[in-house]
């Protein structure tokens, strides 16, 4: 390495052409965050003083660095970058993909996170230090503390480790059926080639400014590391909010954003109200869960050419991609797009490795450079979930002649009643094809004999009036007496999880005191 060259110049990730690229251009504006524009330089420097306090506390090449900080802060982006460039992974402990709305990962979760990863150290920011200090005591000195106020003065940390596509990068956290969050372990190859995957759709020359909404630690996160990666800038919010999200639209002149599919609904109904200027927006990209087509078609009226939608999973990244022009079309409705370049997909009899014939349905599998290497510390579920280097989705789809995928549901959520397979997904689209309904999610929910019974959740649009018996004439109509839902739960506010998708176990867990208020028969 030359005297002159920088520090992280021996490095050949990302990270090191996003400092590049900080370095370029110090003074303009990299991030904002509540309110303050934060500099290139400023961004940079804060890597570099992070990488310098990881160094000192012994974290390197196969260490694993626990971050505890401020939803959506930019202590996120420089402990990332910090911890990639010194060789080592990160896992954010603040909340999972999915599967809850608590915005906190309990303590003992928490502590159960550290342990199992082997965290050396735990990153925190004032906001939090006092559940860090409690989890370093309960870790009785396995795990140091790292303060981001005590980061040391800005100076040369030393050379970069080099780049391992093999090493370990992110352990990102997501909940299971039982809700115990499990690690999904991506390397450093995965986790760039989904920052070049995001990278992929960005206009030459164009400046990209991007809206974070979604937790950093999962979806969003390697298009917020493209875009700054491109010399672009990065607005966060520590969650969604529709007025705010269309009021920073128009202030940032944002071209890019990333949304849940319920958060789309959610942007549509504020727009009617608000009337925000959206005149900058290339591409609202939207996905985590199936969309209802007569809702995403009023959102491509209201957005225009905007609308990308992005099917995918924590394991796999990208998927399936449906672009602006194809959302004009009604034949696409109904389907998530074609494969994302580079990926493959095939569809499989549930739980072998038989492909069915085009048109049939079966499980979604997946082979792509994006893939995770495995469920940390969990061989068992990894080889249920990867074979032969494909991963099972646990969803279920077909492909059609133009290799396009459609999307029926996900195979755990699938409710069996009097002798057929009831998708929840169908049942959802044809409850938000009424006018009046915003958001709806139907689930299945057990009785003392293990039966089965199709309910409903739906939030009304503002000022309208619809019934339980009219969204079970609607189901009944469109579909059969058997696809009802036999419950429907009016709610003021649709729960959602952290990544913005209808938080089903939340609403099987709370049915039996919602029904005695809020449903009829």
């Amino acid at each position: 390495m030359a005297v002159s060259d920088p520090w992280w110049s021996e490095h050949d990730g990302y990270a090191a052409r996003i400092m590049s690229r900080l370095a370029a251009d110090p003074d303009r504006t990299a991030v904002h965050w509540r309110g303050r524009a934060i500099g290139a330089g400023e961004l940079a420097g804060s890597v570099a003083r992070t990488a310098h306090a990881l160094r000192d506390a012994k974290v390197g090449p196969g260490s694993v660095l626990g971050v505890l900080v401020a939803p959506n802060s930019p202590d996120m982006l420089s402990a990332r970058y910090a911890a990639h460039l010194v060789g080592a992974a990160v896992c954010y402990l603040r909340s999972t993909n999915a599967g809850s709305t608590v915005p906190v990962l309990s303590t003992d979760e928490q502590l159960r996170i550290l342990l199992d990863t082997g965290a050396a150290a735990l990153l925190t920011d004032p906001e939090n230090e006092d559940r860090a200090r409690i989890l370093a005591e309960r870790a009785r000195g396995r795990v140091a503390v790292i303060r981001t106020a005590d980061l040391p003065a800005p100076g040369d940390p030393g050379p970069a480790a080099l780049w391992s596509p093999e090493a370990a990068a992110v352990i990102g956290l997501t909940s299971g059926s039982t809700g115990r969050p499990k690690g999904i372990l991506l390397s450093a190859r995965a986790w760039t080639s989904r920052v070049e995957a995001a990278s992929a759709s960005a206009t030459p020359d164009e400046e990209v400014r991007i809206l974070v909404t979604t937790p950093l630690s999962h979806t969003v996160g390697p298009m917020a590391d493209a875009v700054l990666a491109s010399g672009g800038r990065v607005v966060l919010h520590e969650q969604m909010r529709p007025e705010e999200a269309l009021r920073a639209i128009a202030e940032h002149r944002i071209t890019r954003m990333y949304l849940a599919t319920p958060q789309v609904y959610e942007m549509v109904d504020q727009y009617r109200v608000t009337k925000a200027d959206l005149s900058s927006l290339r591409q609202l990209i939207y996905g985590g869960c199936p969309a209802s087509p007569t809702r995403i078609a009023e959102a491509a009226e209201a957005f225009g050419p905007v609308l990308v939608q992005g099917y995918g999973a924590s394991e796999s990244g990208r998927i399936t991609f449906l672009g602006p022009r194809d959302h004009l079309d009604p034949e696409l409705a109904g389907t998530v797009g074609r494969p994302f370049p580079g990926v493959r997909i095939k569809v499989c009899v549930p739980g072998t490795d038989e492909e069915v014939a085009v048109g049939e349905t079966g499980e979604v599998c997946v082979n792509s450079p994006h893939l995770m290497d495995g469920y940390w510390q969990d061989p068992a579920r990894t080889a249920q979930a990867l074979r032969g280097g494909w991963y099972r989705t646990g969803d279920l789809g077909h492909l059609d002649e133009q290799g396009r995928l459609h999307l029926l549901d996900r195979i755990a959520d699938v409710i069996k009643t009097e002798g057929i397979k009831v998708y929840p997904a169908v049942v959802e689209r044809e409850i938000l094809r009424m006018p009046g309904v915003a958001q709806a999610a139907v689930y299945g929910i057990r009785d003392g004999y293990r039966i089965e019974h199709i309910h409903a959740a739906i939030v009304l649009r503002e000022g309208a009036r619809v019934t339980p018996a009219e969204v079970r004439d609607q189901v009944r109509t469109s579909l059969s007496a058997l696809h009802a839902p036999e419950e429907v739960l009016l709610l003021d506010t649709m729960p959602l999880s952290a990544s913005g998708k209808p938080d089903k176990a939340r609403l099987r867990r709370e049915t039996g005191a919602l029904v005695g208020t809020a449903s009829g028969r």
